[in-house]
């Protein structure tokens, strides 16, 4: 008779700090020594970007989760290399660093969702352990109540060998180009279109390599096998993800439900003419049935403060970003992305040619009416007439440019095509896959 097996879930947040570490790392050493010891992944290790628009976040603001099938005599060997595995990839002398810890034996409830921490976790039977204070908690437990059953990504991290973290990293910038152009579509945010500059590297004392980030697990693989470095690898692992999906900007909600920390969409239209403040950031208020809301375009946004900036009132548009407090208890959108729907006709008024010489008629004082300028021909100043302004903006999405893109915002190639891959319309054959999860070797 077979044995009977369980599901099994673990979240974890909060192992980094600023001088080094990383939460991804800390899951991909504990999924590939849980695998080595012949545990069954129920699916590929989650890592979930939490609202960036939230100022108590961890840092990096992702927290992962992993899932396995299991017999019940392994949860306490299980739970035992877990919690040994956290320990040792944490500084736990950083003041900032709150590691966490959740078990949670069989399926994740629908109704699973993060507000008070603790309760949650007593809630759904949730078994939490923290190493220090109980910040990491949150994230920890929102990684498994993510939802991919619907737009979901996947990144493939490359980590570096020890005595290498904290120097340059030797990646080939030129072999980046070059893969981005190949898997262009399959693959997103390797390449700044306008400054030419290589995104998939960081820059700080972690140990993380390199990231591809794409649509599928076959594609992130295959990328990364075209990148050319130059120094040792200690493993690659593949995450299912949210990034790129705007998982943050899901929300629509009326003007006079908002509060800070909120990340919202709203619908209506613009109320007055931006203007352009000191530093470059444009600002403009949208309205709807409900109310009115300042919205900001920063300066970084690039082609979103850009479009702002040729607003006039009436046009219709979707501003979505993160709320923030102003003086006085008003609300400020910091826009992320904006959607413009609708363009009124703008017009002006000219003064009209001469009908006898063709020049440009001038107004000859307040309420005297119209002189042509060459022959003196005088017309009244109802002759003046209506032109339509070209509008220097389209209908359509304006995003910021990769480079300052967060975690979650869906790249304008993601906004064109929504692709089906195998792993959204069946279950993923998570067997078929763990070779790539363990051993890809870079192009040498």
């Amino acid at each position: 008779m077979a044995p009977v097996l369980t599901e099994f879930h673990i979240g974890i947040d909060d192992t980094d700090s600023r001088l080094g570490g990383c939460t991804t790392y800390t899951a991909a050493l504990l999924f590939q020594e849980l695998v080595s010891k012949g545990l069954k992944p129920i699916d590929f290790p989650w890592l979930v970007r939490l609202n960036p628009n939230i100022p108590w976040k961890t840092r990096g603001n992702g927290a992962l989760s992993l899932h396995f099938s299991l017999k019940e005599e392994q949860l306490n060997e299980v739970k035992k290399i877990a919690v040994s595995v956290v320990e040792r990839t944490t500084d736990a002398s950083q003041r900032s660093t709150d590691p966490a810890i959740v078990f949670l034996k069989g399926p994740v409830p629908s109704s699973f969702s993060v507000r008070e921490a603790r309760n949650v976790a007593d809630a759904v039977g949730a078994e939490t352990h923290l190493l220090k204070g109980s910040r990491g908690l949150v994230g920890a437990l929102a990684s498994l109540g993510a939802d991919f059953n619907g737009d979901h990504t996947f990144e493939i991290i490359a980590y570096r060998t020890p005595e290498n973290i904290g120097t340059t990293r030797r990646v080939n910038h030129d072999s980046v180009r070059r893969m981005d152009a190949m898997f262009r579509g399959l693959t997103f945010n390797n390449v700044d279109p306008e400054t030419g500059r290589v995104l998939i590297c960081p820059h700080g004392p972690d140990p993380v390599l390199l990231g591809v980030r794409g649509e599928d697990p076959a594609s992130v693989a295959k990328a990364f096998n075209q990148i050319e470095i130059d120094e040792p690898i200690e493993r690659v692992i593949i995450f299912k993800t949210n990034q790129g999906t705007d998982a943050h900007l899901s929300c629509r909600r009326r003007i006079e439900t908002l509060e800070p920390h909120q990340s919202a969409v709203i619908t209506g239209r613009v109320s007055d003419a931006p203007r352009m403040l000191r530093g470059g950031h444009v600002i403009f208020r949208t309205s709807d049935e409900t109310g009115l809301v300042y919205c900001a375009a920063y300066r970084a946004t690039g082609p979103v403060r850009e479009a702002a900036l040729q607003l006039v009132p009436e046009d219709s548009v979707i501003v979505s970003g993160g709320i923030r407090s102003r003086s006085l208890g008003e609300l400020t959108l910091n826009v992320e992305k904006l959607e413009v729907t609708g363009l009124v006709d703008v017009v002006r008024q000219e003064n009209p040619l001469c009908s006898r010489c063709g020049a440009r008629c001038e107004s000859v004082g307040k309420g005297q009416g119209l002189r042509c300028k060459k022959c003196k021909t005088r017309l009244p100043k109802t002759s003046r007439v209506q032109t339509q302004v070209h509008r220097k903006i389209s209908l359509g999405i304006y995003l910021p440019p990769p480079r300052t893109h967060r975690h979650l915002t869906k790249p304008a190639s993601r906004n064109e095509i929504h692709r089906v891959t195998p792993f959204e319309t069946s279950t993923p054959n998570i067997d078929q896959t763990l070779e790539p999860l363990v051993s890809i070797s870079p192009a040498s």
